[in-house]
């Protein structure tokens, strides 16, 4: 069984959906590959324990703490190659950004183009922050939740982006 609560944010609904063991996603509303892989029949609409965390974890976020996604159990998805795009986000720190080419090279991949596209298919919004990725062109770049979600968060960080 999986639960599915709403959380309003500063940067729209977000949904959240998880089981009784692990958080399978964060989208907000609207976004490209909201709920991927999730049937709406799976859904029941109430909250347990680890959607109450990931609430307190996007409270605290959204207060501009910098708080550890550690303490939330993500469910295991994606492919082997989205798994590794997935874990070097990750690793991003706060307040900080990196190229699709960086992560590319990172783990071996001759493509930035794929690890745009798995990038984008991140199912964990903001908790895993594919929003610190960049194009090399140093602009703000594409984003699943859309370029105003992004520049929003960005900011939150202290990364400006005044550019268009």
């Amino acid at each position: 069984m999986l639960y599915r609560q709403y959380y309003l944010s500063p940067i729209g609904r977000l949904c959240l959906v998880a089981s009784d063991q692990a958080l399978y996603g964060v989208w907000l509303e609207g976004q490209k590959h909201f709920q991927a892989g999730i049937k709406e029949e799976e859904l029941v609409d109430t909250s347990n324990s680890i959607l109450k965390k990931t609430k307190h974890w996007l409270e605290a976020y959204f207060k501009g703490d910098n708080p550890s996604p550690d303490i939330l159990p993500l469910a295991d998805r994606g492919t082997d190659f989205q798994q590794k795009v997935w874990s070097v986000l990750g690793e991003i720190p706060y307040g900080r950004t990196i190229s699709y080419g960086q992560i590319s090279q990172q783990i071996s991949c001759k493509s930035a183009q794929a690890v745009g596209t798995a990038v984008g298919k991140n199912p964990w919004l903001i908790l895993i922050p594919c929003h610190r990725v960049l194009p090399s062109s140093g602009h703000i770049g594409n984003y699943a939740a859309g370029e105003d979600a992004k520049r929003f968060l960005l900011h939150l960080e202290g990364i400006r982006f005044d550019n268009p």
